[in-house]
């Protein structure tokens, strides 16, 4: 079916959850990701969908048969014919021309890599609180990623933890007793009339965002939040806290609803500083290795 008459199907149906993956060519059209996530999330934020995007990563800057390499400079008239069809259609993979200034550059192959995914991250998070970019590595230079993107917070923490298990990359875990003596030595007024083992909202908050957030990212409406203090106003003014005490940071992502719900990013220096907390590390890409050493580990 074209892409209208399968969203027409789909919208007949009680699909429920729903997970939808994108494997295009070479790259998927962003206004083919507008279409789909219009048709589902009416709402800021609507759960119950995710996506997975392949993006082609490394051949943006390699090239493959029949596939020039983005050019190095930012002046067309320098462009071979074969050069303005790849910047043409990553024009169509961001849907703007914004991201012009920031790739096409002389800068190492690595950087730029870096810089498309973290762009490509921006323009999903439109419709996406969280944006998690799961790298691969099939063979020496090649880098592709798997982009999930989601609105629910456990299931982005599941999914990284399966990776983190595949890949030997090491699983996040913050030493919560540390850095819980740590914050009630630094706030020790949101602690009165606490007894025994009840800890504060604040620090409640605080410790989800770390362990379950990915990029430190949350709003009020985050659901996991509203399961901890479900009233909207008092969510709100814990938040508010956060960031006075310097632990959360404002951002401002475009969304596609409008909405002005306040959104807000962890300070990890702030976090190390008075937690001495490091954010999670890097993931470490999927090799071929991988999937043979655990095919052989299996009973």
């Amino acid at each position: 079916m074209s892409l209208e008459d399968a969203l027409d199907a789909i919208e007949n149906l009680d699909l429920g959850n729903a997970l939808y993956f994108f494997d295009p060519l070479r790259s998927v059209e962003y206004n083919t990701i507008e279409k789909v996530a219009r048709s589902r999330m009416k709402t800021f934020f609507k759960t119950g969908t995710e996506f997975f995007i392949f993006l082609f990563t490394s051949d943006w800057f390699l090239g493959r048969k029949d596939f020039a390499p983005l050019p190095c400079t930012s002046e067309e008239s320098l462009w071979t014919e074969e050069e303005m069809k790849t910047v043409l259609e990553a024009d169509a993979l961001f849907g703007n021309k914004e991201w012009r200034s920031y790739i096409l550059n002389d800068n190492p192959v690595e950087e730029k890599e870096k810089v498309l995914v973290e762009l490509y991250k921006n323009r999903l998070h439109r419709w996406f609180r969280y944006v998690l970019p799961l790298p691969f590595n099939p063979k020496e230079n090649q880098f592709f990623h798997l982009i999930l993107c989601s609105n629910y917070e456990d299931g982005v923490r599941m999914t990284k933890d399966h990776y983190a298990s595949i890949t030997r990359n090491p699983k996040y875990s913050p030493n919560n007793s540390h850095a819980f003596r740590r914050f009630k030595m630094l706030h020790p007024e949101i602690f009165k009339g606490l007894k025994g083992m009840k800890r504060p909202l604040q620090w409640r908050f605080l410790w989800r965002i770390i362990t379950h957030h990915e990029e430190g990212i949350c709003d009020c409406m985050c659901r996991d939040l509203k399961k901890i203090e479900p009233d909207f106003r008092r969510r709100q003014n814990l938040l508010d806290w956060l960031v006075h005490k310097g632990y959360l940071n404002p951002v401002r992502f475009e969304n596609a609803w409008g909405s002005q719900i306040k959104q807000y990013k962890l300070d990890w220096e702030v976090v190390k500083e008075k937690l001495g907390i490091d954010q999670p590390p890097p993931l470490r890409p999927v090799s071929p290795e991988d999937y043979i050493n655990e095919k052989s580990e299996l009973p």
